[in-house]
């Protein structure tokens, strides 16, 4: 019983400490014990806030980035328009297409600009004449630099129709009876091929025999071997004095250095002097033609005279009978001609002005000739 009594009042001495206001420590924990127990959060609900945070800034780094990306862009297409090209395009993407979609754009726009140009630049070298709308066509696609390999196929093809019409028209001109059922054959596989590869080595070819042709059947000469240390014979008293028209100077591939005359040539004398000058000319590629020797080509009522040196050929057109001493003064005037001019026609480039000495010389040579036609009529 003494046991029962004790635990009793134990207890309630245990109670008395808690509530007792006398105890600091007891009253804390007496405040503790009455709160109202909290509820337990979940993992997940901890979690919220912290993914909400990482989203916003994600989003918030990305957009920077697309901020920063799309001004890099406008200013490349800023660019652009200042060297004169539609960006419209691309600026449509801006706000649709991705980062990505936008670059690849923008690098085909730049690969675009870089082939135009390049078509530009041929297009300026070559002679459209007669293509004029698909050049204007093409000029359309050259200026959207995204169809650029439109405009590439489109040039491709027109140079294609120009290099075919141009074949096709020196092929026209091709008379000679003997060459004229080539030319028409190649002129039909032209308009049947798509590629130039091998008629342009047949043209080629056809081109050579046509100048082998030409020398053997269009100009009929001979060559006059004059021989001025013997006295002129009767008949040779009898003839007609020569006159001398006109006198061209050529380089000895036949490049054209100048032309020498006394006399107003008229627009309609002007078309038979240069048929002149070109009769002499495809003469240097006959097999009659004997280098450094007087060649007399009759024409009609006149005569061409083709004489060379080493470096250069003097033509002469002329009326009347051809005198025994052309070759003689012809060979005088070369020589001295070329011996002061030598170094300047060894390799000579085209340049008309460095050859100081030809101009006198032609002169010489048609004075003369002038001297020799006013002793004849004596």
């Amino acid at each position: 019983m003494a046991k029962k009594k004790g635990g009793k009042k134990g207890k309630h001495n245990r109670d008395q400490s808690v509530t007792s206001p006398e105890s600091g420590e007891a009253q804390f924990k007496s405040e503790q014990a009455t709160l109202p127990e909290e509820t337990p959060v979940s993992q997940e609900s901890s979690k919220e806030p912290e993914l909400a945070t990482a989203v916003s800034e994600v989003i918030g780094d990305q957009g920077g980035k697309d901020k920063k990306a799309t001004k890099k862009f406008k200013t490349q297409l800023a660019k652009f328009t200042a060297d004169g090209y539609d960006v419209s395009p691309i600026e449509a993407m801006l706000d649709s297409a991705s980062s990505s979609e936008i670059k690849d754009a923008i690098r085909n726009f730049e690969e675009g600009t870089e082939k135009n140009k390049a078509i530009i630049n041929e297009l300026g070298a070559l002679n459209f004449t007669g293509f004029e709308s698909e050049v204007e066509e093409l000029k359309k696609l050259i200026a959207e630099p995204l169809s650029h390999k439109t405009a590439a196929e489109k040039f491709a093809s027109l140079k294609f129709k120009r290099r075919s019409a141009e074949i096709i028209s020196a092929l026209d001109k091709m008379v000679l009876p003997a060459m004229k059922p080539k030319a028409e054959a190649l002129k039909s596989r032209i308009a049947e091929s798509s590629s130039l590869d091998a008629i342009e080595i047949e043209f080629s070819e056809l081109k050579r025999e046509y100048k082998e042709a030409y020398a053997e059947e269009g100009v009929k000469a001979q060559v006059v071997m004059a021989e001025p240390e013997q006295a002129p014979t009767e008949s040779q008293r009898s003839r007609t004095p020569m006159k001398v028209k006109d006198i061209f100077l050529l380089y000895k591939d036949g490049r054209f250095i100048s032309h020498h005359t006394n006399r107003v040539v008229s627009k309609e004398q002007q078309k038979e002097l240069f048929g002149d000058l070109k009769t002499g000319r495809n003469f240097l590629r006959s097999p009659k033609y004997v280098a450094q020797k007087l060649n007399v080509i009759p024409v009609e009522n006149r005569h061409i005279l083709v004489q060379s040196g080493r470096f250069t050929v003097v033509i002469v057109i002329t009326e009347g009978s051809v005198d025994p001493w052309s070759e003689k003064i012809v060979t005088k005037v070369i020589t001295l001609m070329e011996k002061e001019d030598a170094i300047q026609l060894k390799a000579w480039n085209g340049d008309v002005a460095s050859l100081k000495s030809s101009g006198k010389y032609m002169q010489a040579l048609l004075f003369a000739f002038m001297k020799l036609a006013n002793k004849g009529t004596q």
